[in-house]
């Protein structure tokens, strides 16, 4: 992704054929810096992390949320004027753009599916929320595939061949017979066969890069699609990498860390997807239950999989898609009695020793809970391999070890009333507490976004006022008749001051808020209490004289910090109310 986005910021300063049309010129200047190639390129990838293994409509929803978000926060960018307000629209709609916004946003999507298919459905999916003609689609997928073949090792002619044959871009055209007559246009017709062909024409990324810039027009666009295929094909050389990666702002930086971490984990699962790195624990439980069929080993398996749930790991599920967009059925299996068991896979490497099938990649509990609900005997995992047979009453053993405990926050739409007492946030702390995943923290921050908190605070009254109450209590102290003070009521003249108390743990000062009057406890009843929305607790943990690490959740109970780093990332995401809410 960091090379779609280095595309970008290089062409970016000789767009509309400022540049020459030469390779010769500084690789970077003052001008190199992001635009709105680079925002939707961030947006689309956060959105494909957070929805892995969702259904399609999960997955439009949060590109929709996600792109918005990232639009409002970077309004300035260099939007077209269609996409501008579909970015400020309340319930935005495709508009049947075909402009090569499509294809420079998707480079993600080559990077985080796990097949060819899946690629190009997924890039299906970011270009149809508002590119949804038929030229604009077809613009996403075709980038899209370049960048999946080329990290999967195929070589430049198989890529041309495949571009050629499934999407129908002329790519006969050198560079050079490009070059003289190519001007500015926005389409994916004009944009995504000549992208590719500066990429299949550079001899390395750099190369690429300068090729790409070189034939002019929106060669910011044009460049960031090259540079997408460029990086899958060749990687990025560091000091290039580093440099761009200086002119990017954090929460952008927080996105790609996120997206190299994935990659990483694939990288040390080849074949995989990102969510089932993790389950060789559950490959070397099979082993060791294979090696000796005891009931110690057969615990080991069982705790493995619970293990993994917890983590948000994902199986590899082959299945039949049905008529009905979204619609599918499991595969099933039979084994040598006859009995029918769906079947699940650790891995791509288990799928692919099998026949071939549609897949789905998707969280462990979620397919269990679903089995359990099947016709058949229950699973059986990576069937062509190393097997294990789970069957449904092991599947509730496997439920009722938890008993009631959630390990994933609930995606339920966030509503007003649903955020109303504190206590759908309270028990979002508290799976968050027990089970730190990033998918957790993410939907936790999304609620908190929306979110009222109880803020213990001192109640500090003016000078004028603390006399004239000092001076009633000592009148009835010198009369001997405090018992006079119960029940009476005094009324301050002025301003109350609201000061927040702060907690300390060693060196380290937090600021506490609270899901709830009721969670403070005994220590609530030392101070007077706020309750404000948690947007507003960030600003006051912010401007603390204590320099605070972070604002701690419910300290006293289940405590949970959210650090200061993540106090921008959240006040700056847009609301996620229910729109009939909000």
């Amino acid at each position: 992704m960091i090379g779609a986005i280095l595309g970008d910021m290089i062409g970016a300063p000789y767009e509309f054929d400022r540049g020459g049309k030469t390779k010769k010129f500084p690789l970077f200047c003052r001008s190199s810096q992001f635009t709105d190639d680079t925002v939707m390129t961030i947006a689309v990838a956060e959105a494909l992390m957070d929805t892995m293994g969702g259904s399609d409509d999960e997955i439009r929803r949060a590109l929709v949320k996600s792109m918005q978000k990232w639009g409002h926060r970077y309004p300035n960018a260099g939007y077209g004027g269609m996409f501008y307000r579909w970015l400020r629209e309340r319930k935005p709609k495709p508009y049947g753009s075909f402009g090569n916004g499509s294809a420079m946003r998707v480079s993600s999507a080559g990077w985080l599916c796990g097949s060819l298919e899946e690629t190009r459905h997924m890039a299906r999916l970011t270009a149809e929320v508002t590119h949804n003609h038929p030229e604009g689609i077809k613009g996403a997928e075709a980038a899209a595939s370049a960048i999946f073949l080329a990290r999967t090792g195929r070589g430049k002619e198989e890529i041309r061949d495949y571009i050629v044959s499934e999407f129908g871009y002329d790519l006969s055209r050198t560079c050079d017979q490009i070059r003289p007559t190519y001007h500015h246009v926005e389409t994916c017709q004009k944009t995504v066969p000549e992208a590719v062909t500066a990429f299949l024409e550079g001899r390395d990324f750099e190369d690429v890069i300068r090729t790409a810039v070189s034939l002019g027009g929106d060669c910011d666009t044009l460049t960031c699609i090259a540079g997408g295929m460029a990086e899958a094909f060749y990687g990025v050389p560091e000091d290039i990498a580093a440099e761009g990666r200086k002119r990017l702002p954090a929460d952008m930086l927080e996105v790609l860390d996120r997206f190299d971490g994935l990659r990483r984990r694939e990288e040390e699962n080849p074949g995989g997807d990102m969510f089932t790195a993790g389950n060789v624990l559950i490959e070397e439980a099979i082993r060791n239950y294979y090696d000796e069929s005891s009931r110690e080993n057969l615990s080991g398996v069982l705790e493995a999989i619970r293990q993994r749930m917890h983590e948000d790991g994902h199986f590899i599920v082959p299945v039949t898609r049905g008529e009905e967009e979204n619609s599918f059925s499991f595969r099933q299996v039979r084994s040598g009695d006859g009995k029918f068991w769906q079947a699940v896979f650790t891995s791509k490497k288990e799928f692919e020793k099998g026949e071939a099938a549609d897949i789905l990649s998707h969280f462990m509990d979620s397919v269990l809970k679903a089995g359990l609900d099947m016709e058949g005997e229950g699973f059986i995992i990576n069937p062509w391999g190393q097997s294990f047979m789970l069957p449904k009453d092991l599947i509730k053993m496997i439920f009722d070890a938890d008993g009631d405990t959630q390990y994933h926050i609930p995606d339920d739409p966030i509503t007003e009333e649903l955020l109303k007492d504190g206590s759908f946030l309270k028990n979002a702390v508290e799976i968050c507490a027990r089970n730190r995943t990033q998918l957790n923290l993410i939907r936790l921050a999304a609620i908190l976004r929306d979110s009222f908190v109880w803020i213990p605070c001192n109640a500090i009254l003016s000078d004028t006022d603390y006399d004239n109450f000092s001076r009633v209590v000592l009148d009835a102290a010198d009369q001997g008749n405090l018992d006079s003070l119960t029940g009476r009521t005094l009324t301050s003249r002025e301003p109350i001051r609201m000061v927040p108390d702060i907690l300390q743990n060693g060196d380290d000062f937090f600021f506490p808020v609270f899901t709830s009057d009721d969670e403070m406890g005994k220590y609530g009843e030392n101070f007077s209490k706020m309750e404000r929305p948690f947007t507003e607790a960030l600003s006051l943990a912010v401007n603390n004289e204590k320099n605070v690490k972070g604002i701690v959740i419910n300290a006293f109970t289940t405590p949970f910090v959210i650090p200061k780093e993540m106090f921008k990332i959240i006040s700056e995401m847009p609301s996620c109310l229910h729109p009939d809410q909000n």
